[in-house]
């Protein structure tokens, strides 16, 4: 398996960080090698050299039966496509795992014919492609007609029941929550001018943003809209700090422009957070209107605004959309269906589960 760090930020590194904590590597004698982790060039540049002798040495060996490689759009796909021209060129079968909300931008408007030509055949020449969507599975087939598409969707741990804190409480329990990189993609300045709307009503409310990118931006809007001692944004969390912030928090929203299946939502979910978030890529085969979250178009402060001021002022609200997420999670989105999913696609080219052995990162 290919990808990048699992403690490096991003949607990658949370799910293959889930497969090593589910335990994919003892399941299968697989090694899970990193061809890039966050840090400066020369970090990056060396991470993706000692990757490709990895594999080289792997393949020279006879080794690497499949090769499973996570992508994402511009320079995680260039990275990517050379260990592609590797399998190839040692007639290894290779599958590729497409993440990255602004892949289709990636092909479609900053590439040229040319390189949309080299994208199509790099997915032509996979064994399988793995989209997280039905919705990224029709995207896909339009760069590549005769690629064999299947959808696997992003998964998550759940966490025990009884861990749970019970968020229907009062307005004492009003902390918004927003996870991911902080930027117009996310929405995240549209939730900061919403929230700015809804606040004086709610005095005991305040919105987290948790993630990188633009901190200084949502820091000084925030401060122009008077929401300065009521907006934080305490940068990119570990495991145990995000945990402690979905634990804590009452609602959760992601108003995105484009996203493929966000982890963050999952986890949210998973924590029976009720969610409010936009109806773009893979979003809405999980999240249902008035079911077990709310949608709002994106761009829509409005409606942003009118979402957040229901679930602020009815917590039976956000007790039966959380527990409805909760559910939505335990039934199509929690690991062990993901790993009986890759058990299964594994086992068609001939690769069976190990009783023992392994090599995680």
């Amino acid at each position: 398996m290919v990808g990048t760090h699992p403690r490096t930020m991003g949607g990658i590194s949370t799910v293959v960080r889930g497969y090593l904590e589910a335990g994919l590597f003892k399941r299968f004698p697989a090694d899970y090698v990193v061809t890039h982790r966050d840090g400066g060039a020369w970090v990056k540049a060396r991470t993706a050299l000692g990757a490709y002798a990895r594999i080289l040495g792997a393949l020279l060996a006879g080794g690497a039966p499949l090769l499973h490689v996570h992508l994402s759009s511009r320079a995680s796909f260039w990275r990517k496509a050379l260990v592609c021209e590797l399998a190839g060129l040692f007639r290894r079968p290779y599958l590729l795992h497409v993440h990255g909300s602004e892949f289709m931008k990636f092909y479609g408007e900053e590439s040229g014919p040319r390189t949309q030509r080299y994208i199509a055949s790099v997915f032509r020449r996979s064994s399988l492609v793995l989209a997280l969507s039905e919705e990224w599975r029709a995207s896909l087939l339009r760069i590549c007609p005769q690629a064999r598409v299947e959808v696997l969707p992003n998964a998550v741990p759940l966490p025990d029941l009884p861990g749970l804190r019970g968020r229907q409480g009062g307005a004492s329990r009003q902390t918004i929550l927003f996870m991911g990189r902080l930027g117009q993609r996310k929405g995240v300045f549209d939730l900061v001018t919403a929230f700015a709307r809804v606040a004086p009503h709610f005095p005991e409310a305040r919105l987290v943003c948790a993630g990188d990118g633009e901190i200084d931006a949502v820091n000084s809007l925030s401060r122009t809209l008077g929401m300065g001692e009521r907006v934080s944004c305490p940068g990119w969390l570990d495991t145990t700090q995000t945990a402690e912030l979905l634990a804590g928090a009452s609602v959760f929203v992601l108003p995105s422009y484009a996203e493929g299946l966000p982890m963050a939502l999952l986890e949210a979910m998973s924590w029976g957070l009720p969610v409010i978030a936009s109806p773009v890529g893979g979003i809405p085969q999980v999240v249902r209107q008035d079911d077990n979250g709310l949608l709002i178009d994106p761009g829509d402060v409005d409606a942003l605004s009118g979402a957040l001021r229901r679930l602020l002022a009815e917590p039976a609200l956000r007790q039966r959309l959380g527990k409805a997420a909760r559910a939505t999670v335990e039934k199509s989105f929690a690991l062990p269906a993901a790993m009986a999913r890759l058990s299964e696609i594994y086992g068609r080219f001939g690769i069976a589960a190990a009783s023992t052995g392994g090599h995680p990162a």
